[in-house]
């Protein structure tokens, strides 16, 4: 498989500047509109369309995070979507031989990634030079 072809799937798809209000509410939105989504179809006993939507939830999160990574003038992106990819397997790995227990180390290791990715990209502004385009 070609590395290059595997991250183009993470390249930022939008040209506009994410500012921090903008990624601050796109992603509460993400998250609030696919937690509801996701804990639908479990209810209806569609676990495949959950697994679905769960993996579609965590490409728009990698997406938008690299968006604002490029708007606040980070140049090495795929270092943040190789870092995230091997947490969130090593979390779902760590998960699977704790039989998916909350308690164990798997779900915090992912919860810590996640939220604090989120946390450190509301902090830096946006680069000038990506709002001039």
């Amino acid at each position: 498989m070609d590395v290059k072809l595997m991250l183009s799937v993470f390249i930022p798809s939008s040209e506009r500047c994410v500012s921090r209000c903008r990624y601050l509410l796109s992603f509460v939105l993400i998250n609030i509109i696919f937690s509801i989504l996701v804990g639908v179809l479990l209810n209806l006993s569609f676990v495949m369309l959950a697994i679905l939507f769960t993996i579609l939830l965590h490409y728009l999160v990698i997406n938008l995070n690299c968006q604002r990574f490029r708007d606040s003038g980070f140049e090495y992106i795929k270092f943040y979507v190789w870092g995230t990819l091997v947490i969130y397997i090593a979390s779902f790995v760590i998960m699977v031989a704790e039989d998916f227990a909350c308690d164990g180390f798997g779900m915090p290791l992912f919860l810590i990634w996640y939220f604090a990715t989120f946390s450190l990209l509301l902090l830096p502004p946006p680069n000038s030079n990506s709002l001039n385009k």
